[in-house]
Parts: structure tokens; C-alpha cells; sequence
């Protein structure tokens, strides 16, 4: 199925999917993968869920606001 023909996600997948991200960040979920299978996985459900126009998992998006508040190095401590 390619992108033009994706079907829409009904709002309990979505959440569904949500809860999965979140999960995935628990010590002892889906022990049996690395942590780069995990990363990856989150990155499925992003790419789904922005695909399907839905809302990302809420750590998700305040992850990236402290990211983009924090990310850069301030000049002063140089």
C-alpha cells in the first residue's frame, strides 16, 4: 500500500498506537528487544500516526519543545 492509498485511522488505533509509544519507554517492555528496535518502533508509530493525521504521543512533542529550548549551547558559557 503506498502513501496515496492509506487508509484512514480510526481514533482507537490511534490510541492505541499512543499507548504503545508510551510503553516502549518502560523498563521490562518488550524486554526481548534492543534499545534500537524500541527507537525504532517509536519512529513506526510517528510516521503513522502523522501519516493519518492524528496527534503524536504528548512526551513526544514535549520532548521536541525541550529539545528546541535546550538544544543549543549558550554562547555565555563559553
Amino acid at each position: 500500500m503506498t502513501v496515496n492509498h492509506a487508509l484512514p485511522m480510526s481514533q482507537k488505533r490511534a490510541d492505541a498506537l499512543r499507548r504503545e509509544w508510551a510503553l516502549l519507554l518502560k523498563m521490562g517492555y518488550a524486554s526481548q528487544w534492543t534499545s534500537a528496535q524500541k527507537m525504532t518502533r517509536q519512529d513506526e508509530i510517528a510516521a503513522l500516526l502523522l501519516l493519518a493525521g492524528q496527534a503524536l504521543p504528548r512526551a513526544l512533542t514535549r520532548q521536541e519543545v525541550l529539545v528546541n529550548v535546550n538544544g543549543a549551547p549558550s554562547r555565555t558559557a563559553q
